[in-house]
């Protein structure tokens, strides 16, 4: 009987053990600094009163040292890290870390950068951000897994069920802010048909109407993932498309088809009906721009003189008179489309 009695002590301390090495993972950060020459006498003992409290594991002073590396080290494994930091007080009285420099007293942005490390690694704060304060290896991932095309049509639907739809296919975690909760209550419906663009392009184009935009982000600890939120929240946000790499004529060829052609005193939004299809690419509006210049295509009446002309033309002829203009995009996977804004660009 003393086999059991001994499996069942070993079943019960291991019970124990786990939550133990799972609190023995999390990572830890240490901090090794070196003073320049020129540092202000007696400066180690202020910035030891401000480490103090951002959330580092132990914090050592070395002697002055000519050429000390900036670097991180992990000094424990992959699942248990140990970071160790390496830094160097200035002359300037700053504290450089790799990739970063902070001046005397930003505790809370030293601590932030501590957290950072600990949440996301040596990656996490010395690769290179650009746009959305993501990495390169970061906004390839989002611009992949938005290049997935809408395979429904969008015309008539109701902007919060489009939003809804484009972000259950997205491999990506969409996350929706105070504004956006509120806006989708709407009733709204897409006015344009983005059946064959990509996801990303056109959810921008479904979220613009409704005063919000799409933003990548990747917060602290956390997955990449779309933030959607109000435009007057953040200053860039993932675009309606992009310019062509290609002349527009290699794109959309059927831009620049000669015809003959006389238009006279025909709505607006019945011209542009008319010439849609030949062109064999959606026309996206600015709603908003519209809104707000009190553009309307079903009153403007337009006008194009009897000749021989290219589509191209007909169309700057045509929205110029309501005071509009087009130009060709293209979406995440380079398919065109026309997006028609105001001459006052927004």
């Amino acid at each position: 009987m003393p086999r059991p009695k001994k499996l069942l002590c070993a079943l019960v301390m291991c019970s124990f053990l786990v939550p133990s090495a799972i609190a023995w993972a999390a990572p830890l950060v240490s901090l090794e600094l070196s003073t320049e020459a020129g540092f202000p006498l007696g400066g180690e003992r202020k910035w030891l009163m401000v480490l103090k409290d951002c959330k580092l594991t132990n914090i050592r002073l070395r002697s002055q040292r000519a050429g000390v590396k900036i670097e991180i080290k992990n000094r424990g494994t992959e699942q248990s890290p140990n970071y160790v930091v390496i830094g160097l007080l200035t002359a300037r009285n700053t504290l450089r870390l790799p990739g970063v420099e902070f001046r005397y007293g930003e505790r809370a942005a030293i601590t932030k950068w501590v957290e950072k490390l600990k949440a996301d690694g040596m990656e996490g704060v010395t690769a290179q951000t650009g746009v959305f304060g993501l990495t390169k290896k970061q906004i390839l991932q989002v611009h992949e897994a938005l290049t997935g095309k809408i395979n429904f049509s969008t015309r008539g639907l109701k902007n919060s069920d489009a939003v809804t739809r484009i972000a259950r296919g997205l491999q990506l975690q969409v996350a929706l802010g105070p504004a956006a909760r509120t806006a989708l209550v709407s009733q709204e419906k897409v006015a344009d048909e983005l059946k064959g663009l990509s996801c990303g392009t056109a959810l921008a184009i479904v979220l613009r109407p409704l005063g919000l935009v799409l933003v990548p982000e990747k917060p602290t600890g956390e997955m990449v993932r779309l933030s959607i939120v109000g435009s007057d929240q953040v200053k860039e946000s993932w675009p309606i498309g992009w310019p062509p790499q290609k002349n527009p004529g290699a794109i959309l060829p059927a831009l620049f088809k000669n015809l003959e052609v006389e238009i006279e005193d025909v709505a607006l939004s019945e011209a542009l009906t008319a010439i849609a299809p030949r062109i064999k690419a959606p026309f996206v509006f600015d709603y908003n721009a519209m809104a707000r210049d009190r553009i309307d295509l079903d009153t403007v009446k337009v006008n194009v003189p009897a000749g021989r002309t290219y589509y191209k033309k007909i169309l700057d002829r045509v929205l110029s008179q309501a005071r509009l203009y087009c130009e060709v995009r293209v979406d995440e996977v380079n398919t065109p489309f026309l997006w028609i804004s105001t001459l006052k660009k927004s």
